[in-house]
């Protein structure tokens, strides 16, 4: 029951954001607008959604044990905070170290990967972002007090 509602939750969220992302305007694919990416996120989060939610209804589930059971409540915390900060200090510390950082953080965090994993996927990961968004599309992003 609880992936039904939570599969419900995120289709009504994603049919929220592709209708504000609408009124904002989408553009075409090589001029888009501001609400371009909002929207095909939205329609692709809706559409997994929807297809997770026929899943969990063809599905036959045991009783779990609840849904808090197994939640490590101070790791929970301190990616959160870690969020926080990285979305306030983002502007001052710039793109590539915050989120270097961030990653670097998350990857370690979650799952104890060793050293090398991280370090190469959280590089990976900023080096194809930067591609994507400063190289293809031209986007700015926040450089930070060491302009990089």
């Amino acid at each position: 029951m609880t992936y039904i509602i939570a599969n419900l939750f995120w289709i009504a969220f994603s049919v929220a954001v592709a209708i504000e992302s609408w009124r904002l305007k989408l553009g075409t694919f090589h001029k888009p607008g501001p609400g371009f990416f909002p929207f095909w996120t939205a329609v692709l989060l809706g559409l997994l959604s929807v297809i997770s939610l026929i899943k969990s209804l063809k599905e036959k589930r045991e009783p779990s044990p609840g849904i808090w059971a197994r939640v490590n409540f101070l790791k929970l915390g301190l990616m959160l905070v870690v969020l926080f900060l990285y979305a306030i200090l983002l502007n001052t510390i710039g793109f590539l170290p915050g989120t270097l950082f961030l990653l670097f953080f998350l990857f370690r965090a979650t799952e104890p990967y060793n050293w090398k994993k991280v370090l190469f996927a959280s590089l990976l990961t900023v080096a194809a972002t930067y591609v994507v968004f400063v190289v293809l599309l031209e986007c700015q992003l926040p450089k930070g007090f060491l302009e990089f």
